[in-house]
């Protein structure tokens, strides 16, 4: 007897289980934009598994040829632009191996939220894929339904475990999910149990209404009383942001206002106030949140062997010092880093606690709508202190150098001939700064380029377009690759003098910038590589643009003198350091490399349609084939039995499916008709007759009896043509061809859709 064929509700609810895990990523990346891919990773091994198993594929090919579509999305979600119309290169796999093998990095120093590109959310897909291809081979090759929502599970608490936040609704939504799936679990097996002949449609929905229903009502119910349980809010028993590298420090876990400054910038409520600052600084400053030390294959990220300490540094009393108090009261965000000008000093809040390689403020739990005072030491020295820092001066801080292996030679290379007229630390990181300052680079918040391998490559020879991350980040990849300890710090431009005296700080005040290592008499001094953005202290920068200033690509022979504005509104000239900007040399084309690519492209477009050709071909072919076969079998017995295969394979392209469990007799008196059968069923009924004689009559049928059948078998065919078009029939009929071994000479062997096909005649 043939297997029973899964209906298409349990497939569909098995492969949401694995799409309504994937939802609690809600809890750890920004935005929407990761919901497609992975929803696609999640419904492609249920889709491709049930086209295989009905078109009767080998097992281990449609297996292999999910792997393949896995692989092939996860090139495409990780860089598409390495692909070429979607195919992948080499470029693209190396690409893609480079970015799992950073995953584990990814897992233990991101903090979220975290923006859904490059390796972390490569990572996301690959993992949906292989949980929705184990749910499927657990459910059809092991046959163990039940068992099949473990993958779901794992993946579920997996990304839990990673997030922060709400977690009522992506549960909820889970657990709907899962009941969802039992009852069509519990659907399907009244369904076989159930003969032809009974009435399911009031039953079928009123086990699915209820069914859901109920589950939906028992899942509202945990998420409400739930989280009142005694203990429910209590610590957790496994402290896993403890275990493995980072030595247990779980600041690195916790939420960073640092990852998010896109989104920060183009969310909708970019206007909201997130807190306000009192200070006796006129000018005010960059309210400084947390500082990214270590650059990796992956981006920016702290340091994982930074220990928290409870104790600031004290003021050094350096030349160009000055120590400021801030007054900050958090209202929309919650206090996990806190807001202060650099350098903090000291600070008024009991539990607080600092990073001593960065001097970055934190709290181990957050809090929300607190108030507290800094002291800050602010320094900006005199142009002659800063000149007079050389390279001898930084020579301590190896680690605040260090670049990837795989690190561009074009931006290496790049960065060298933007300095190569400076000759101090501070001229060189001038000279960087006015770079970015200069044309072709635009202030662009839409620009979204990921962290992966090709992102510095793509900005800066490609695009020219970006906000501060993006300029920021260059600037710190590129000065460390002239040997200047650098590192990006995130927080806050000064925001909205108000007339209560405060600045008020919004969401759409979120910035990134580089800080430089000058020596230990300066310390870290900023730069402002962004163009648009001055800042407050140093005057470095440029003012924003006004609306009417016209934009353009065209490079400048040469840095024209930068003029920013000091704290007390005077205007600084900085000179020119007498060096040239440089246009980004073009990447490397070759008309001869494009005109092979196409043709490789046209020859494997032409090789495709004309396989799909000749494979139609054959189908028609084989379906000719096996019917002739069938119809001049030279045993009589075995003709008719042919014929009545053939007039099955004809009914069920009509939609007309004989059960498993009916007679011949049962399935052309009472369920065809049921289905449609309409002018096909005199004939069925007089072949029905004969077949139920070949197979059960000691005494073989007669040649008459034989072609009798096969006048039937064309008669049912007449009768469909009014009612089925031509191409549905033949498709169905060249699929059932495809999926067929060779034959033999037995034609039994040639159905397996029948049951009677594979016994042989009752003598």
């Amino acid at each position: 007897m043939a297997a029973h064929r899964q209906s298409s509700y349990v497939i569909v609810t098995r492969a949401l289980l694995t799409g309504g895990a994937t939802l609690a990523l809600a809890r750890v990346y920004s935005g929407a934009s990761w919901v497609a891919p992975l929803l696609l990773a999640a419904a492609l091994p249920a889709l491709i598994l049930t086209l295989g198993e009905r078109r009767r594929w080998n097992p281990f090919v449609t297996i292999g040829g999910t792997l393949v579509v896995g692989a092939w999305l996860a090139i495409l979600v990780d860089d598409p632009s390495e692909t070429i119309a979607g195919l992948p290169t080499a470029s693209a796999l190396a690409t893609l191996g480079h970015d799992l093998s950073n995953a584990p990095h990814v897992l233990r120093s991101a903090v979220v939220p975290v923006d859904p590109v490059g390796a972390a959310l490569t990572l996301a897909v690959v993992a949906t894929f292989v949980a929705a291809l184990a749910t499927e081979l657990i459910a059809r090759r092991l046959e163990a339904p039940i068992g099949a929502i473990g993958p779901s599970i794992a993946l579920y608490v997996a990304m839990c475990a990673l997030g922060s936040g709400r977690w009522e609704p992506t549960t909820a939504v889970y657990a709907i999910v899962v009941v969802e799936y039992l009852v069509a679990l519990q659907h399907t097996e009244l369904e076989t149990r159930r003969t032809w002949f009974q009435s399911t449609h009031n039953r079928r929905s009123q086990l699915v209404a209820g069914g859901a229903l109920a589950g939906a009502l028992a899942v509202a119910v945990a998420v409400t009383i739930g989280p009142g349980v005694p203990g429910a809010r209590g610590g957790a028993w496994i402290k896993y942001r403890g275990a493995g590298e980072g030595h247990g420090s779980s600041i690195l876990n916790v939420t960073s206002p640092l990852v998010s400054v896109g989104a920060k910038l183009n969310g909708r409520d970019n206007t909201t106030e997130v807190f306000t600052v009192e200070t006796n600084q006129e000018s005010g400053d960059y309210w400084r949140v947390i500082a990214l030390d270590q650059f990796k294959d992956d981006g920016w990220g702290l340091a994982s062997d930074q220990r928290p300490a409870s104790r600031l540094p004290g003021a050094t009393r350096g030349p160009g010092t000055e120590v400021f108090t801030q007054t900050f009261q958090l209202s929309a965000i919650d206090a996990h880093w806190l807001p202060a000008a650099y350098r903090p000093i000291r600070i008024d809040l009991p539990g607080s606690q600092v990073l001593p390689g960065s001097t970055s403020l934190f709290l181990e739990q957050a809090l929300t709508g607190i108030t507290y005072r800094v002291q800050s030491e602010i320094s900006n020295p005199d142009k002659t202190i800063l000149e007079s820092v050389t390279f001898d001066d930084l020579r301590t801080m190896t680690d605040d150098v260090q670049l990837p292996p795989n690190f561009s030679g074009n931006a290496r290379e790049l960065a060298h001939t933007v300095t190569a007229r400076a000759v101090t630390p501070y001229d060189k990181a001038l000279a960087l700064m006015q770079f970015f300052q200069s044309d072709p680079f635009i202030y662009d918040q839409s620009v979204d380029l990921g962290a992966n391998a090709h992102a510095l490559d793509q900005f800066l020879f490609k695009t020219h377009r970006g906000f501060c991350e993006q300029y920021s980040a260059a600037f710190a990849e590129l000065a460390r690759s002239v040997g200047l300890p650098t590192r990006v710090a995130v927080g806050y431009q000064r925001g909205t003098l108000g007339a209560d005296g405060r600045w008020h700080v919004a969401e759409k005040d979120a910035h990134a910038w580089p800080e430089v290592w000058l020596g230990p008499t300066v310390g870290w001094y900023r730069f402002e590589p962004t163009p648009g953005r001055l800042d407050p202290v140093t005057g470095l920068g440029t003012a924003p643009r006004g609306p009417a200033a016209p934009t353009t690509t065209t490079p400048t022979t040469t840095a024209g003198p930068t003029t920013p504005t000091t704290a007390s509104g005077t205007a600084t000239s900085i000179p020119p350091l007498g060096i040239q900007t440089i246009q980004p040399p073009p990447p490397k084309s070759s008309s001869n490399t494009r005109g092979h690519v196409v043709t490789v492209i046209l020859v494997v477009i032409a090789s495709a349609l004309l396989a799909s050709l000749a494979f139609v071909a054959f189908l028609a072919y084989s379906a000719w084939l096996r019917t002739r076969r069938r119809r001049r079998d030279p045993d009589d017995r075995r003709r008719v039995l042919g014929a009545w295969t053939e007039a099955l394979e004809r009914l069920a392209a009509a939609g007309i499916i004989r059960r498993p469990a009916t007679t011949s007799l049962e399935f052309a008196l009472r369920q065809a008709p049921a289905l449609g059968a309409g002018a096909a069923g005199p004939p069925l009924m007089d072949l029905a007759r004969l077949h139920t004689a070949a197979m059960y009559s000691p005494d073989p049928p007669t040649p008459d009896d034989a072609d009798t059948a096969w006048t039937e078998v064309d008669a049912i065919a007449t009768a469909l043509r009014a009612t089925v078009p031509r191409t549905r029939r033949l498709r169905a009929r060249w699929w059932s061809a495809a999926r067929r071994t060779k034959p033999t000479s037995a034609d039994d062997a040639d159905s397996d859709d029948s049951e009677e096909d594979d016994l042989s005649p009752q003598r």
